[in-house]
């Protein structure tokens, strides 16, 4: 399990490389070319924007765990322990029921962005957004792990 999980991060770590490598090179190829060049591209911009939507949504909820997340937790902190983890409860198992009920939506969408291109690069747009769908079911698989972490011993680590 533990060499899965290894291999697994290994390959997410990749794929964020990629997109940030797409967004970069279409940052710096648009600048070269506006600036050295005086001719600016227009695709350049798309290629940064299909790579940051990649960057946001799949590192959020897929290599960032809770903890690196910036959080606003001013009220959470003055309570218990045992108030924080029913806080943890609630928090999780409502992320976890409105991004389930989120999948269905959220799929027939991006089904139906497949018979679309982007404007420039003319990719299609159910690839472009297709980490959405990935972000949307990392969301409730990650809010189901905690909230069986936080019914189990040990639960003081998890909050």
């Amino acid at each position: 399990m533990g060499n899965l999980a290894v291999i697994w991060r290994r390959f997410a770590e990749s794929v964020s490389v990629v997109a940030f490598a797409l967004m970069f090179s279409g940052f710096v190829i648009g600048i070269f070319a506006r600036y050295v060049f005086n001719a600016p591209i227009a695709w350049s911009n798309e290629l940064c924007v299909i790579g940051y939507v990649w960057i946001v949504f799949w590192t959020s909820d897929i290599l960032l765990k809770e903890r690196q997340h910036i959080v606003f937790d001013v009220i959470y902190g003055w309570f218990p322990p045992a108030g924080r983890r029913a806080v943890a409860i609630f928090i999780s198992l409502s992320l976890a029921l409105v991004f389930l009920a989120a999948i269905p939506g959220t799929y027939d969408y991006i089904s139906f962005l497949g018979r679309r291109r982007s404007m420039l690069l003319h990719v299609p747009l159910q690839l472009v957004f297709g980490c959405f769908l990935i972000f949307v079911v990392a969301v409730v698989v990650n809010a189901l792990r905690r909230l069986w972490q936080l019914f189990r011993p040990g639960w003081e680590q998890h909050l």
